[in-house]
């Protein structure tokens, strides 16, 4: 039996608007399992980007639990939340969020567990994900699909158990967006982690195990 390594369990989470609280996620409960790629999909506005902010600790819910492989960590401090983010987490954001000043082989340094500093990861990670040529090269002179299959290199750097993405294909065109996706599912599958990705891009929901839409601050599975 697989391993569930992300469980949200009776989410609920409302944004002050004026003198109003609107309620933006209710009573959402999701399981991911080791080695599955999950999607989730819905209207802009619907809670999307404020559900993968709760799974991935940068956001606490009003109510509900968040389990991470199994440890309840909806009550941990700041801190404690900086840590589990760094070991445990990674993400691959739709605009890269890499750091202008860095080569690849930095930004993936950079990120890199500072107790466990291993080059040969990062050497890894570059074959694998074909980007060995952009070693040495800043972002700005790299190419779109370039720049986000190195944040996908630096979300899984730390071996963490859960991938998170937002959106990670919407700046790229259909064919270089399916070749991001297809890298995520690979990786996932290789390293036996849980993912969600939230995304629009409908073409590329047939690479997922499951497909979830969360319309009217609900989650319903698809697939």
């Amino acid at each position: 039996m697989s391993k569930v390594l992300l469980e949200l369990k009776d989410i609920c989470k409302a944004y002050q608007d004026g003198s109003e609280k609107r309620l933006i996620l209710e009573n959402i409960s999701l399981s991911v399992e080791a080695g599955e790629f999950a999607a989730v999909v819905g209207p802009s506005g619907s809670g999307k980007s404020t559900l993968l902010s709760v799974a991935g600790l940068l956001l606490t819910p009003d109510s509900g639990s968040i389990l991470i492989a199994g440890k309840d960590v909806t009550s941990a401090s700041k801190r404690e939340r900086t840590g589990i983010r760094r070991r445990q987490i990674g993400f691959v954001f739709q605009n890269h969020n890499l750091l202008p000043f860095l080569k690849t082989e930095d930004q993936l340094s950079f990120v890199q567990d500072r107790g466990v500093k291993d080059k040969s990861k990062i050497d890894e990670l570059l074959r694998e994900l074909g980007i060995e040529s952009c070693r040495s090269s800043y972002p700005a002179k790299m190419s779109g699909g370039e720049r986000q299959r190195t944040a996908i290199a630096r979300a899984f750097i730390n071996d963490p158990d859960i991938i998170l993405a937002d959106e990670p294909t919407a700046s790229l065109d259909a064919e270089r967006g399916r070749a991001v996706a297809e890298m995520i599912k690979a990786e996932v599958k290789k390293r036996n982690k849980a993912a969600i990705m939230v995304t629009h891009d409908t073409r590329i929901l047939d690479l997922t195990d499951k497909v979830y839409r969360i319309e009217d601050r609900r989650l319903v599975a698809e697939q």
